[in-house]
């Protein structure tokens, strides 16, 4: 399969069967299908010549969510976990690369996402057994490792890649033959009655130019408005546009509808005759009940969620201060959840992953600068950080919210970004902690 993604492709519809999702991704002179499985016995990645039929297509919220999110995008790359059966889709999304990663754990299905909503957004991250997506600390997190704590296999490479799974065309054609011997009920489902409620449906959005012309009508203005929405019309307001420009964009909207009122007419009116003279042809639905993935918290992830102590942290005092150092994920969050108290400061390296260091004063007073240079010291010292010059992020703790199931990270607010040098603190470190 990688020689066909060595080269990028743009990602184009996206489908969803009971068993399969379907990328269809073009390249030059070709298209070719992608197709993952959705877990419950259906786990894998196959390259296909083309979409699955109609007959055994359906749709749900995992099929609109890559709609959502993928859509039109770039395809970049298809990688595999050297540890487990996880493969990481890259594509570019708002000149980033964005990844979507599948892992089938038995037989069930989690995903990773690692991605940017909007052009101006930060990273998010959206791991599927928590069910909302989060900004993570560290700015390219090991995204393969994030599986770890619901049981991916680590420290042993197994075979990934098998010569006994059939041709996703024969799978297919096993899931339309399910199809074929459901009970089709007496419904007859018929293609131009589908169109004609589909192009009603969008000539009644169309006459909603009708409400806008009556705003117009009752308002003189627009002005203190970002945003104009009536029905489903939803007009946008730039900044610095006045009450003329605004109004010349709904007269604007409503010329538009106005001129698809007249098309989708003239297509119902063609679709009305064409009814009369066509036999109704039945048509399959599947019926098929899909398979879902695990999305949202699961008894199997709390039950696995380790268990913390206060040996995978340390504690130092400078003088009045005390650092509370956390030794690992684990022990990052017991340093908040037990240790630190929501007046403390947390700190972090920025955009970058390492231990965290919760500083605890004997004042109210502001925090001072060698006290946050000490404290960068100790996260740098924990971090394997080897540069003088060390980027740091900061907030009291009060500002910080743990992400359930995702051990040492953290949500902050009215964080700040400075920059601290290294001091000599080689004595401390030897020391025991106190």
């Amino acid at each position: 399969m990688s020689e066909y993604i060595q080269s990028h492709g743009q990602i184009q519809k996206i489908y969803s069967t009971a068993y399969y999702i379907c990328f269809t991704i073009r390249r030059p002179g070709q298209t070719i299908g992608l197709y993952f499985g959705r877990g419950g016995g259906y786990e894998g990645v196959w390259l296909g010549k083309s979409a699955p039929p109609s007959e055994i297509r359906q749709r749900d919220t995992f099929l609109e969510y890559f709609r959502r999110y993928l859509s039109w995008c770039t395809m970049l790359d298809l990688r595999l976990d050297e540890s487990d059966r996880i493969v990481a889709l890259d594509y570019q999304k708002y000149g980033v690369k964005n990844s979507f990663l599948w892992f089938w754990k038995g037989r069930k299905l989690y995903f990773v996402h690692y991605y940017k909503e909007t052009p101006e957004s930060p990273m998010k991250l959206l791991l599927s057994w928590h069910g909302k997506a989060f900004i993570p600390t560290e700015d390219t997190p090991d995204l393969f490792a994030l599986f770890d704590e619901i049981g991916r296999t680590t420290g042993n490479e197994q075979i990934l890649r098998s010569q006994n799974l059939k041709p996703i065309e024969d799978l297919i054609e096993q899931e339309l033959n399910e199809v074929r011997n459901q009970d089709q009920g007496p419904k007859k489902v018929n293609f131009l009655q589908r169109k004609k409620e589909n192009i009603v449906a969008d000539l009644n959005r169309a006459k909603q130019w009708e409400k806008l012309h009556e705003l117009l009508e009752l308002r003189s203005d627009l002005d203190g408005h970002h945003e104009l929405k009536v029905a489903d019309q939803k007009i946008k307001f730039t900044s610095g546009l006045n009450s003329y420009e605004r109004r010349n964009l709904v007269f604007e909207k409503i010329k538009k509808l106005k001129k698809g009122e007249r098309i989708l007419g003239e297509r119902l009116k063609q679709v009305e005759e064409d009814l009369l003279s066509s036999p109704v042809k039945e048509v399959l639905e599947s019926k098929l009940t899909m398979v879902k993935p695990v999305w949202g918290i699961t008894k199997e992830a709390a039950a696995q969620k380790p268990k913390t102590t206060k040996k995978d942290y340390r504690i130092f005092k400078i003088g009045e201060t005390q650092f509370g150092v956390g030794l690992n994920s684990q022990g990052n969050d017991a340093l908040r959840s037990e240790w630190g108290k929501k007046d403390d400061y947390w700190v972090h390296l920025d955009q970058k992953k390492s231990a965290h260091v919760i500083i605890k004063l004997n004042s109210n007073l502001p925090i001072q600068s060698d006290i946050l240079e000490k404290a960068a010291t100790f996260v740098a010292e924990y971090s394997d950080h080897k540069d003088q010059w060390i980027p740091i992020i900061y907030t009291q703790v009060k500002n910080l919210k743990g992400v359930t199931g995702a051990a040492g990270m953290v949500i902050y607010k009215k964080e700040k970004h400075i920059s601290c040098l290294r001091q000599d603190l080689s004595s401390l470190f030897k020391e025991e902690e106190v």
